[in-house]
């Protein structure tokens, strides 16, 4: 589903040549993958919502983890997330734009914040 909506904003984006048209595609992005949410990424992680800031070109997932999550998940996230953004073809609209990509993890216990990673730009180029 996930490529499927990415795949229209691709095609949306190609179409699109003003910031502001680009902003859209993001929005409308983010509006449906949340028609989605909450969907189960794996056993320990469910994503819950996106948001997109076209002040800062933020595109931000929210997501909720059960179980034990710990800094060493956190680190490993940071390796990880700017190699999967650089390589993967369903993010190829938001490194075209040039998009910072957040993602916070939430505890499914305590709804508390526990792990936060941005990717910018420079990250994933």
């Amino acid at each position: 589903m996930k490529k499927i909506i990415l795949g229209a904003c691709a095609v949306l984006f190609t179409l699109a040549s003003c910031q502001q048209a680009k902003q859209k595609v993001f929005e409308l992005a983010a509006e449906q993958v949340n028609k989605q949410c909450p969907i189960t990424v794996d056993e320990m992680t469910r994503m819950d919502s996106t948001t997109y800031s076209g002040k800062d070109n933020t595109f931000t997932y929210f997501y909720t983890l059960s179980g034990q999550a710990d800094e060493q998940l956190k680190k490993s996230l940071e390796e990880t997330l700017p190699e999967t953004i650089k390589n993967t073809e369903e993010m190829k609209v938001y490194r075209e734009s040039d998009v910072t990509i957040k993602y916070i993890y939430l505890s499914g216990k305590t709804k508390e914040e526990l792990i936060q990673v941005t990717v910018t730009p420079d990250m994933y180029k």
